[in-house]
């Protein structure tokens, strides 16, 4: 096969495409699952009279789960092999969210919701996309995973409403819950090897070296590599912004502006339609710009639309929806740089630690990303666009931090 392996390109065997097929589309329909879920579970919430504040919590316990579970399971699939660790941790994700279907009060939600995000697998999705692609490609398959989430979530907005609105707001689990066992089979079928089947030439020993203990001195070189932790705080933050604001958002829009469900879901249509239309263009430009240009570029259109919530003219409705779509213009165009330019990092500590990396990316993710909901709702209480008051200035932070610390020696030639 090597034969046909043109210099500089890396071009993947047919086992390989459709492992990557099936990855990609488990991270699709786990997103379908998270917009149908997203676009009901107000309803939910009300019918089981809770608050926004409740509302925020059923949220984010679900990411606080994920956080904490999200390194160990990670950094297991870098030990015991992807395959087994992936599927155990997609069927604890299953089990908790059919269990969602059945609750009957708040508390019982909450405990379910838990559940469901103890089955922490994205990250392992992520470091199979890693293992996949080579380094300087690293960007193409970071692209690829972030356009699958949001594809998966664009769908789900589609569905989310009308799911809610006809067949019940607890549908929204049971269809969740069925999209992600009809993935896991995918999967299951198709990833035939516990080990990862690689062909990179940095990952030439990922087989062997995942039957033995990983040497400590390494995970700890690379977590406390300052490049590392600069970046996962960088992509913690877009990750408390994104889960913060598209929660609150379809809170503001059935609870502030008065739209119903299926109207929601046109309007979150044509945000996220933006949001992914940008990062599919970042995905065409990251790998000759870098990852860095790229953060900075997104950062600064987040932040110039982002001042005029400042202002008393951005309560209107159509003023409100052109600046939220400006602002997930700037985060689509972040989103895959901040993975890459993790990927990158790591690769250059240890490409047999990918799994690891980016578990504990992702935990800290999504612990930002469960914290988001509750402090951006919180916010919400006492004034409507406080949430937004607070995305300037954390995107402001970011833009410093990115143009000070971040080096660009990780920009693919």
């Amino acid at each position: 096969m090597s034969g046909d392996i043109k210099p500089n390109i890396h071009q993947l065997g047919k086992h390989l495409k459709i492992l990557l097929l099936a990855v990609l589309f488990a991270c699709t329909l786990r997103n379908i699952g998270i917009s149908i879920v997203d676009l009901g579970l107000p309803s939910f919430i009300i019918e089981l009279e809770g608050s926004l504040i409740s509302y925020g919590i059923v949220i984010g316990i679900y990411s606080i789960m994920q956080s904490i579970f999200q390194f160990p399971i990670a950094a297991a699939s870098d030990k015991f092999g992807r395959r087994i660790i992936v599927l155990i941790a997609m069927s604890i994700y299953i089990i908790g969210t059919f269990l969602c279907f059945f609750a009957q009060t708040i508390r019982q939600l909450i405990i379910f919701r838990a559940i469901q995000g103890i089955g922490a697998y994205t990250s392992i999705l992520q470091a199979i996309i890693g293992d996949i692609f080579k380094k300087e490609q690293h960007g193409k398959g970071m692209a690829y995973y972030s356009l699958s989430l949001n594809i998966g979530y664009f769908s789900g907005i589609i569905l989310g409403g009308y799911i809610s609105s006809y067949l019940g707001f607890r549908h929204i689990f049971s269809i969740s819950g069925s999209l992600i066992l009809l993935s896991s089979i995918f999967l299951l079928i198709v990833f035939k090897n516990n080990q990862m089947e690689n062909q990179n030439s940095e990952n030439t020993n990922l087989g062997s070296e995942n039957n033995k203990t990983l040497k400590r001195e390494k995970i700890f070189k690379l977590l406390k590599n300052s490049e590392v932790n600069i970046t996962i705080f960088l992509n913690a933050t877009r990750w408390f912004i994104f889960g913060g604001v598209v929660a609150y958002l379809i809170w503001v829009l059935q609870n502030y502006y008065g739209i119903d469900e299926i109207t929601s879901s046109y309007i979150l249509i044509i945000i996220v339609a933006f949001y992914v239309g940008f990062v599919i263009l970042s995905s065409k430009v990251l790998d000759k710009q870098g990852p860095k240009k790229m953060m900075l570029i997104g950062q600064s259109i987040t932040i110039c639309f982002g001042f005029f919530f400042f202002f008393n003219f951005s309560k209107d409705f159509i003023v409100f929806v052109i600046l939220t779509i400006a602002i997930g213009v700037g985060l689509a165009l972040y989103d895959p740089a901040g993975s890459t330019l993790l990927l990158d990092v790591i690769v250059e500590i240890d490409p047999n630690l990918k799994g690891t990396g980016i578990g504990f990316n992702n935990a800290i993710g999504f612990f930002f990303g469960a914290i988001g909901p509750i402090v951006i709702c919180w916010l919400g209480e006492y004034n409507v666009f406080f949430p937004f008051y607070s995305i300037f200035f954390l995107i402001s932070l970011t833009f410093v931090i990115t143009l000070t610390f971040v080096k660009d020696k990780y920009k693919h030639r």
